[in-house]
């Protein structure tokens, strides 16, 4: 047996190590990287409920908003009605 026997296995021993090496750390980056990205999909998800339930909530509050509006103007309309009865009936000059 001569060098080039022994040197032509080891030396693609090593190239098939050094490749399969590069191969795992590179798989082990990309898990890392996915597990990045789905922490801060799983975040912005979190935060998009928070966001929802908040408009949720605003929603809900401008309803009862809208109710009080429409209450108001109801009572401002009577009396509207009512102080135009009482210039008529006492001929006063309500301006």
């Amino acid at each position: 047996m001569n060098l080039k026997d022994i040197a032509v296995p080891a030396m693609t021993i090593v190239f098939a190590t050094g490749a399969a090496f590069a191969s795992f750390e590179s798989a082990a980056q990309d898990t890392e990287e996915l597990d990045r990205r789905v922490t801060v999909l799983e975040s912005k998800e979190g935060k998009q409920e928070v966001v929802d339930l908040k408009i949720e909530g605003v929603e809900k509050r401008l309803d009862k908003m809208e109710e009080m509006m429409g209450k108001i103007l109801e009572v401002q309309q009577q009396q509207a009605i009512n102080q135009a009865k009482i210039c008529t009936a006492t001929n006063a000059s309500c301006d």
